[in-house]
């Protein structure tokens, strides 16, 4: 038999049960809220049912990711559990709600990959699509749904690319920015390296001036992509950026723009100066650059907040390349 309770102190919801060799074990749900507390209860009473009979629950789709999507809200961030929505509502758009989990195999998977390239999708938009329809399913394995993950199957062939600019553009690009503010706030994801929903949550009270370091962590109302806290060092060169975005302080926030009108901001500059440029595509100038100074892999890794240094390796590749364009320059004949 199993019960929740609410602990007074935190007011997290923990789950209370006895093992069959007659231990009392407590478990913290991670939530906060009474329903997701009380289906998480119903589901570890069903896999307890499970467990005893030696067979998986044979559900329909749309119940469990209607069971996930609550899930994942609660304990995801935020733009992490939007791309887990879209993900599912194409996986809808292939097959019925009703059908059965145990009918989602991978066969099915294989048709539906190809039913997002004939939908016009890119590859690489169609990988995305597929990873987190894997994380997804392998939730559904791990809580006895499903006893194997049908997305385990190889991804869409893409070229290894990572968009950057050299120092050169970064610089041309630059010089089409004259409004002060416009040019603090992309100067400031450049010289942090900040993803733009970080740099967007930022606010002023994780940013020691004093100290010269920003602390990127979890809040109640938001959580990093990969829930890591890390300081990021302020340059010299950040320095002025931050006291025009002082000058411009509307709230508690560091960036006093919207993420959409951040956005919105590399669109109109790239059109201006005729170099494309993005948010992230700052944060991919910022890892080549440090690997192309000789900083550690470890170091750059530290700073992005990557979960796995694999991703981090890509830049050194890329610097690598950058390295190779600047000595091609010294074409003086001797």
């Amino acid at each position: 038999m199993a019960s929740i309770y609410r602990d007074k102190k935190s007011g997290y919801w923990y789950i209370n049960y006895i093992t069959p060799d007659g231990r009392r074990v407590r478990k913290s749900l991670g939530t906060k809220d009474r329903k997701l507390a009380e289906l998480a209860l119903k589901d570890f009473e069903v896999q307890l049912a499970k467990g005893k009979l030696g067979f998986v629950m044979d559900v329909p789709l749309s119940d469990f990711l209607e069971y996930y999507l609550k899930w994942s809200k609660a304990t995801k961030a935020k733009r992490t559990y939007e791309a887990e929505v879209n993900a599912c509502k194409k996986l809808l758009e292939f097959v019925e709600p009703t059908v059965k989990l145990s009918k989602i195999t991978k066969q099915r998977v294989e048709a539906f990959k190809a039913f997002l390239i004939e939908k016009g999708y890119s590859r690489t938009y169609a990988n995305i699509i597929l990873r987190h329809l894997k994380a997804i399913f392998q939730k559904a394995v791990e809580w006895n749904y499903v006893e194997t993950n049908p997305f385990k199957v190889p991804l869409f062939k893409t070229e290894e690319k990572v968009r950057y600019l050299t120092p050169d553009k970064l610089s041309t690009f630059f010089s089409f920015i004259n409004n002060p503010l416009h040019k603090a706030i992309i100067a400031f994801l450049f010289y942090t390296g900040l993803r733009l929903s970080e740099a967007c949550n930022l606010l002023w009270e994780q940013v020691n001036l004093e100290e010269g370091y920003i602390t990127v962590k979890n809040r109640r109302d938001y959580r990093t992509k990969t829930y890591k806290e890390r300081i990021i060092p302020i340059s010299s060169h950040l320095y002025p950026y931050l006291l025009t975005l002082q000058q411009h302080k509307k709230n508690e926030k560091v960036i006093p723009l919207s993420y959409y009108s951040v956005a919105g901001l590399f669109k109109r500059y790239s059109k201006k100066s005729k170099i494309h440029c993005s948010p992230h595509m700052l944060r991919h100038s910022f890892a080549t650059m440090l690997a192309s100074n000789n900083v550690s892999i470890k170091a750059i890794q530290e700073l992005l907040g990557h979960s796995s240094v694999k991703t981090t390796e890509i830049y050194a590749k890329f610097a690598k390349d950058y390295l190779k364009d600047i000595v091609q320059k010294l074409n003086i004949p001797l």
